[in-house]
């Protein structure tokens, strides 16, 4: 068997290099998917299966498969279905903008109280959290015990088991998350675009609102669409501070199967919910490729 000649040897190394670099990208790729591998097992088993057996479900009735459940739904709780739109979109305006004031405050001032107070919220569940909005704002609760001391009036209506009560609830238990990625948003924003605005004789609120605003908007998205998701999928709080009638659609969807066990119209609700959901989620991901395309 004769040698490789002097030319046939950069081309043998090449080809071996090749191969091993080859050999490196697949074990990595392997590694990769391993890691990944759990949580996507997870995901498959607690997200994806229940969607996809719940948009099927929706389809199936005793009157065949169709859009019987879907007709079924819009005729019981249209009016539950707007509600909870308009609930959600209240909750998130107000959220959106106790969370960029505190944010805004906090990224010109020090203040660790209220960088400590406003995130306490966040380490309490969402049951918890309905259960003490409802003794605090219940007819004869703290809140008005306290008003009752104020102003002497003895009897005062209670602003729980309303539409105010559930939208103070869901503003003091969402905007502490939203507060929190928008305050690393705007703290991100160098200080050389607020001094040079500051010297032009921009206000602080003028510099926040035109300048860190525009810059942190990805984020605020991300803090929003966090923000609906939970909102309108909440089950605890509307059953606890919510009206008897109307209702969010999470609490429809528990008495549909509860006590009447009609998991496809339950499904119906579920899939209109999704789709509610992605109407703001295609938004923010239309937004996100534009600016990656620019």
């Amino acid at each position: 068997m004769r040698p490789a000649s002097s030319e046939q040897t950069p081309s043998v190394l090449r080809s071996l290099e090749t191969q091993h670099s080859r050999g490196r990208a697949s074990q990595s790729y392997l590694n990769g998917i391993l890691l990944v591998l759990p949580a996507l097992i997870v995901l498959c088993v607690l997200y994806i299966y229940p969607l996809v057996s719940s948009i099927i479900m929706s389809f199936v009735s005793d009157q065949g498969v169709g859009l019987h459940n879907y007709r079924k739904a819009i005729d019981l709780y249209w009016v539950d279905i707007l509600y909870t739109v308009g609930i959600t979109l209240i909750s998130l305006a107000i959220v959106f903008v106790i969370s960029v004031a505190i944010a805004g405050y906090l990224r010109f001032n020090r203040w660790p109280l209220l960088n400590f107070l406003y995130r306490l919220p966040l380490f309490i569940p969402f049951l918890i959290a309905g259960h003490s909005m409802r003794v605090f704002l219940a007819p004869h609760g703290i809140l008005n015990i306290l008003l009752t001391r104020i102003t002497g009036i003895p009897e005062l209506p209670g602003l729980a088991f309303n539409w105010v009560g559930l939208v103070v609830s869901f503003v003091w238990k969402q905007f502490p998350l939203a507060t929190l990625l928008i305050l690393g948003a705007f703290q991100s924003v160098h200080d050389s675009y607020i001094e040079a605005a500051l010297n032009l004789g921009c206000s602080k609120f003028r510099a926040i609102w035109q300048i860190v605003l525009p810059i942190a908007r990805p984020t605020v998205l991300v803090a929003m669409v966090l923000t609906f998701v939970s909102t309108i999928g909440c089950l605890t709080i509307p059953l606890l501070i919510g009206p008897s009638k109307p209702v969010m659609l999470p609490v429809d969807m528990s008495f549909r199967v509860t006590y009447f066990g009609d998991w496809g119209v339950a499904n119906a609700l579920g899939v209109i919910s999704y789709l509610l959901v992605i109407v703001l989620s295609f938004y923010y991901l239309r937004y996100m490729v534009k600016k990656e395309e620019t």
